[in-house]
C-alpha cells in the first residue's frame, strides 16, 4: 500500500523555531501594551464580526459607562447625541455608529486599563442572552435548565473565544470565563480546571457563588489579597448553604458543619481517597481566612502567590464537589 505523505510545517510545534518567528513575553497588563498591539487587537474584533456598524451591543456598553461614570463620561461622542423615541427606533443608527467610535477610542487610547476591562467585561456581559438567562432560573427540570443556559451563553461563548485568543496572543494576565474575568494560570489549569468549573456554576442556581468568586478575583487583580482571601471563604461557605439547603437562613452555618451536613446527606463525592483531600481542604481554607484575611486581625502579611495557592485550591474543590452534582 502506497504511504500517504504527512506535509509538516516548517518548526511548527518547536518552541526554538516558534520563539525566533513570536518571542514569548511574561504576562502582561493591559497597560503594558504598546499602541500598535491594541490597533492590532481591536482588528482582530473587527475582522471577526463583533465591531460591526449595527451593534446594539456596543450601543448598550457605552450608554452603561456614561451613566456610571457620568463626571468622566468615557464616550463622549454618543452623550452629545440626544435619543430621539421616534417611530423607526428613532436616531439610534446614529448614536450606534458614535458609540462605536467611542468604544475603538476607549480600546485605543484609554489611559486606565481598568476601564477598559470594565468596558469589555460589559460589552461580553452584554451578549449573554438574559430572556433564555431568566427561563433557567425558573425552571426545575435539569436538562432544559441546562439547554436554557447554553442557549443563554451561546453567543458569550463565541466572542470570549475570540477576546482570550487576543489575550493570549497579547501575554495578557487575563481570560474571559462565564463568570467574568479571572487570572491566567498554567494553561492546563486554566483549561482542566478553571473553565469547566466556571461554566458549571453559570447555573442561576449558583449565582451568589459566581458573585462571591467575581469579587475574588476583581480583588486579586486590584492586589487587595486580604480581601480577596476573605471572599474565597465565603464563595464554600455560601457554595455548601446552598448545597446542603441552608442559604438565606440568616447565612448561618460554619465551614465544618456544612462539611459534615454535605457528606452525612451524600452531596459530595466521600472515598477513601477523596476523604483526606476534604480534610485538608476543610482545614486549609479557615486557616488562611484566619490569618491572612479581613475577616480577622491580620497575623501575616497575605501575597500574591498566597492568594493565589489559595484560589487554585477553592477551584480546584469546587470542581471535584460539582462532579457528585451533575
Amino acid at each position: 500500500m502506497t504511504k500517504i505523505p504527512i506535509f509538516k510545517l516548517y518548526g511548527e510545534n518547536d518552541p526554538n523555531i516558534e520563539q525566533q518567528i513570536q518571542p514569548n513575553l511574561g504576562l502582561r497588563q493591559w497597560d503594558d501594551l504598546q499602541i500598535s498591539e491594541k490597533e492590532i487587537s481591536l482588528q482582530e474584533l473587527k475582522n471577526k464580526g463583533w465591531l460591526e456598524l449595527y451593534s446594539r451591543e456596543i450601543l448598550h456598553t457605552i450608554e452603561y459607562l456614561n451613566y456610571n461614570f457620568l463626571r468622566q463620561c468615557p464616550g463622549k461622542r454618543l452623550h452629545k447625541i440626544k435619543p430621539e423615541n421616534e417611530l423607526h427606533n428613532g436616531n439610534n443608527f446614529k448614536r450606534i455608529e458614535a458609540a462605536t467610535l467611542d468604544f475603538q477610542d476607549i480600546f485605543l487610547h484609554e489611559k486606565s486599563g481598568v476601564l477598559v476591562l470594565r468596558t469589555l467585561s460589559k460589552f461580553a456581559e452584554c451578549h449573554i442572552d438574559m430572556q433564555y438567562l431568566n427561563s433557567a432560573k425558573k425552571e426545575e427540570i435539569d436538562e432544559k435548565r441546562n439547554e436554557y443556559i447554553k442557549k443563554s451563553f451561546g453567543k458569550f461563548d463565541r466572542l470570549s473565544n475570540c477576546l482570550n485568543h487576543i489575550f493570549e496572543q497579547q501575554a495578557l494576565n487575563i481570560i474571559l470565563t462565564r463568570n467574568g474575568f479571572v487570572p491566567r494560570q498554567d494553561q492546563v489549569i486554566t483549561e482542566k480546571i478553571y473553565v469547566p468549573t466556571l461554566k458549571a456554576l453559570s447555573d442561576p442556581k449558583w449565582e451568589s457563588v459566581s458573585d462571591d468568586l467575581k469579587q475574588m478575583f476583581a480583588d486579586y487583580r486590584e492586589k487587595r489579597y486580604p480581601e480577596a482571601i476573605t471572599k474565597a471563604h465565603r464563595a464554600i461557605q455560601r457554595f455548601f448553604q446552598i448545597l446542603v439547603g441552608k442559604e438565606g437562613k440568616n447565612s448561618k452555618g460554619e465551614l465544618a458543619n456544612l462539611f459534615k451536613d454535605a457528606k452525612n446527606q451524600n452531596l459530595i463525592p466521600i472515598t477513601r481517597f477523596t476523604e483526606p483531600i476534604i480534610n485538608v481542604f476543610q482545614n486549609f481554607i479557615p486557616a488562611e481566612r484566619a490569618t491572612k484575611s479581613t475577616a480577622k486581625p491580620s497575623i501575616t502579611e497575605a501575597t500574591s502567590s498566597d492568594v493565589l495557592l489559595l484560589m487554585n485550591v477553592v477551584m480546584v474543590f469546587l470542581q471535584h464537589c460539582l462532579q457528585k452534582n451533575e
